[in-house]
């Protein structure tokens, strides 16, 4: 017999296999079906109406060098899925922010794996 807490244990890594399997239905079509695609964009969503400065998105994808973190946010700008601006207070930074049709579909990522978790 499995005790709940070890039922419980395989709900989860099931869950989370389920999760990783929706981000790669609803995002490789736009070609972002590495999952350091999701943590980065997953923090962009968690700071949504904050300015993020380029520079410190490298950081929200801790599985993957710098220098692939500078290639994936670039190429986010250059398929306009990332909207780049100049900052206000210094024209030297540059400010990122999702557009709105990624956060749409990261909120039906979200929405789709809400149903994963429920124990």
């Amino acid at each position: 017999m499995i005790s709940t807490t070890q039922r419980n244990r395989q709900t989860v890594a099931q869950a989370l296999i389920a999760m990783d399997e929706s981000w790669i239905a609803l995002f490789s079509d736009i070609g972002l079906n590495d999952l350091s695609y999701s943590d980065l964009l997953t923090h962009m969503w968690l700071r949504r109406g904050h300015p993020l400065n380029k520079t410190d998105l490298y950081s929200f994808m801790p599985g993957i060098s710098r220098r692939t973190a500078v290639k994936y946010v670039q190429h986010l700008i250059d398929q306009g899925l990332l909207t780049e601006s100049e900052a206000e207070h210094d024209k030297r930074v540059r400010q990122i922010a999702l557009t709105a049709p990624l956060t749409e579909r990261l909120e039906r990522f979200y929405d789709e794996t809400i149903g994963h978790f429920s124990l």
